[in-house]
């Protein structure tokens, strides 16, 4: 303990002492109106000390929440950013993989079948370094019509189901829930 810790308390302990002997009350079976003082006086200390102990722990209680929610929104914010970074990325490549799929859709017939062979291992390439960055392709064709995913470019009379996709002119892509592309389609329309 310290001196300075000591001599307070060893002060508290003559006060105590001091009201006693100064005290008129000469039963010392019942307790004096001195007496009721001194308690009345502790019991305020120790309500007063209480009461700022809990507001300390209030205190630290807010600070500790809000040290969490500044964590939680730091960790939204970083994966936020990924995406981000990753959807541009994935923006700017998937021209290619259309120009890719355009090339080996025109070129099935007059080519050497292992140029054709090569150019469709690059394209599976492609899509599974965009599958690991958790792009994957809208599903379109027999679908029904999402105007979140899809753009309707034309109708075509068919016998399938009205507003089911029918065909495919420009892939979709997404990361995870959010659209990056949506995918160019022509919907089915009943025939006249």
């Amino acid at each position: 303990m310290s001196k300075k810790f000591k001599e307070h308390k060893n002060t508290e302990k003559e006060n105590f002492w001091n009201a006693k002997e100064k005290c008129d009350c000469q039963n010392n079976d019942k307790e004096c109106s001195c007496h009721d003082q001194e308690c009345g006086i502790e019991i305020d200390k120790i309500q007063n000390l209480t009461n700022q102990l809990e507001e300390w722990k209030n205190k630290y209680l807010r600070a500790y929440a809000d040290a969490e929610n500044s964590k939680r929104r730091t960790e939204i914010d970083a994966k936020n950013l990924v995406d981000y970074k990753v959807s541009n990325f994935a923006r700017d490549m998937l021209p290619l993989f259309d120009n890719l799929s355009l090339a080996i859709a025109s070129i099935k017939d007059s080519v050497d079948e292992n140029v054709l062979t090569g150019l469709k291992a690059i394209m599976s390439n492609f899509e599974t370094s965009l599958k690991k960055n958790g792009i994957a392709k809208i599903e379109t064709i027999g679908k029904t019509f999402n105007p979140s995913e899809h753009r309707v470019v034309s109708q075509i009379e068919s016998d399938a189901e009205p507003n089911s996709i029918v065909e495919e002119f420009q892939s979709g892509w997404k990361l995870g829930d959010k659209v990056i592309r949506e995918a160019m389609v022509a919907t089915a329309k009943p025939k006249q």
